[in-house]
């Protein structure tokens, strides 16, 4: 290499190997001050995607460890007002025991009996007020959330018979409401698509029928009865608008005389009414007929079709029972929104016809009644019907019914027990409380616990010890209250150490992935405070010889004199 004062090649290499150190140095410093090994991607860029997928882990199962913990502290709420219900219990079995024994008065009886009832009152109070967060846990709404799914997209016609269930007594089954589709109550024949008047269809704007993706899509104020038909704007022999109100809003179309349908909309939802033909002859003709389609669709609402998952009447009364699977399976609705909260089903009484009953259902806050149910209910198929006020209707399918039912009017033993099988039924259907324990979607714990009122405890039976031979009753329906109640309690105890395993579980696999992450991200101190003292080192060095590299051309000017 010659030698040369314009380039001095030492001088760059130094300069070289003290960005270098200086960079060490300074990635080292970096390291140390904030405790992590990668600063920049570009330190790691493998280490780095997996070590914060590790560490997203460790976070989400930091939140699920206090989830298991909330789940935990729930249960032990619910299982003190358990233990309370269960002292109640066995109080009240003392009693009916004193009370059935053959020295005491009635007027005795009756002064148990004051204890007896206010106990029952405390049972319900206790069941009603024991919540976790504003959650109530032991009234039954945490298990009757229901799952639903979309089965159809066309209206129902929701005129339900008097008689709707199976008798056994008359041997057919009276027609009830659909909840598939569009359904004519006396035949049976569903009317999607048929253009006949009373029918109506759900469409796009050419008139054809939604699929229920596109119907899922439809504007959510699509929903309610339909009233206030008119006829307007009146071109006798030719068209008028034809405008009706579906759930408070208006919708509107042109109709061609004579025809038996009309697509009416309200913005981009269509719908389409089949009409008996009205002629625009003139104006009186065409009030006339719209008058008639008034009255074809006076029973006639739009509500999403909603199926019923999870059902379950193992156990119970009810037990074999599945349902139509091609139609609504056990159960089905038709809402105006769409979630749904099933729970209380009670019997109402006689309808005052001869051998019909009442049933009663609360659906998101609403009831919902079913009529007409037959004394006798017979295996195979039935159907209950159930309809609020503004239309909206529940329908439960008995198909696989195994073990008859004789009298539920007036018998007290088998009424309870059907409106114990569906209140059991279908709060086994809720989702209850789902507590994440996990990073995934699916890992959860479900918490769902039946109602421990006296009316699920008692198995609807109403209890007194006013007489020796009430008292005798009463005390065999405690025997099964006790072991209704010890059973939730069991229920409690196994979800409390379910979640105190899986609490374990998770402490575990934190520890396990943090360690695994910090080995990725963590820095060790050790080792970079040995770098960053080599890279001192070599820094100092390099700064030296740097300062003789430097004076390397001035050695050379000597050569000048």
């Amino acid at each position: 290499m010659a030698n040369s004062i314009i380039s001095n090649i030492a001088a760059f290499n130094a300069q070289g190997n003290i960005n270098r150190a200086s960079s060490s140095a300074s990635s080292s410093i970096a390291r140390l001050s904030s405790g992590n090994r990668i600063t920049q991607a570009s330190d790691d860029v493998a280490g780095l995607a997996t070590g914060t997928a590790l560490r997203t882990q460790v976070t989400t199962l930091r939140t699920a460890l206090a989830n298991a913990a909330q789940g935990t502290s729930l249960l032990q709420v619910a299982d003190g007002s358990l233990s309370q219900i269960v002292d109640i219990l066995q109080r009240q079995k003392a009693i009916a025991v004193q009370a059935s024994s053959g020295q005491l008065t009635d007027s005795n009886r009756a002064l148990l009996n004051q204890e007896f009832s206010a106990l029952t009152s405390e049972i319900d109070r206790i069941a009603a007020s024991t919540n976790f967060n504003g959650v109530g846990l032991l009234n039954g709404g945490l298990g009757t959330s229901t799952t639903l799914f979309n089965l159809d997209a066309t209206a129902v016609k929701n005129t339900v018979l008097g008689g709707t269930i199976t008798g056994s007594a008359v041997g057919t089954t009276v027609a009830a409401v659909s909840v598939i589709e569009a359904y004519n109550t006396q035949t049976g024949a569903a009317t999607r698509g048929v253009a006949a008047a009373g029918s109506l269809n759900v469409t796009d704007s050419g008139g054809t029928l939604l699929t229920n993706a596109q119907f899922a899509n439809v504007n959510s104020s699509l929903s309610g009865g339909l009233s206030n038909f008119k006829i307007s704007d009146v071109v006798i022999g030719v068209s008028a608008t034809f405008s009706v109100d579906i759930g408070g809003l208006t919708y509107t179309g042109n109709y061609v005389n004579a025809a038996t349908s009309v697509l009416v909309s309200n913005g981009n939802t269509f719908v389409n009414l089949g009409v008996a033909a009205i002629g625009l002859t003139s104006v009186s003709d065409a009030e006339t007929g719209i008058a008639a389609a008034a009255k074809a669709f006076a029973n006639t609402s739009i509500f999403r079709n909603l199926g019923v998952t999870g059902v379950d009447f193992t156990g119970t009364r009810l037990a074999g029972v599945t349902g139509t699977a091609a139609d609504i399976g056990i159960a089905g609705l038709r809402l105006s929104s769409s979630d749904a909260v099933i729970s209380n089903f009670q019997y109402a009484g006689n309808t005052g016809a001869a051998n019909t009953s009442r049933i009663t259902v609360d659906i998101n806050g609403q009831q919902f009644v079913a009529t007409g149910v037959k004394d006798a209910i017979a295996t195979g198929t039935g159907r209950i019907a159930f309809q609020s006020a503004d239309a909206q209707t529940f329908v439960i399918d008995l198909a696989g019914l195994t073990t008859a039912f004789t009298n539920i009017r007036t018998d007290a033993i088998e009424q309870a027990a059907l409106i114990n099988a569906l209140n059991q039924g279908f709060s086994r259907a809720g989702s209850g409380l789902n507590f994440s324990v996990g990073s995934a979607a699916t890992d959860s714990i479900k918490v769902s616990l039946s109602s421990a009122g006296s009316t699920s405890l008692y198995n609807g039976a109403t209890l007194d010890v006013t007489s020796s031979a009430s008292a005798a009753a009463a005390s065999l329906v405690l025997d099964a209250a006790l072991n209704t109640a010890t059973s939730l309690r069991a229920s409690v105890g196994a979800l409390q150490s379910r979640f105190n395993f899986a609490s374990n579980a998770i402490q575990s696999s934190i520890e396990n992935q943090d360690s695994a992450r910090s080995s990725l991200l963590d820095t060790d101190v050790s080792s970079e405070s040995t770098a960053f003292s080599s890279a001192q080192v070599q820094l100092q060095a390099g700064i030296a010889v740097l300062a003789q590299a430097n004076q390397l051309p001035q050695s050379l000017l000597k050569l000048l004199n």
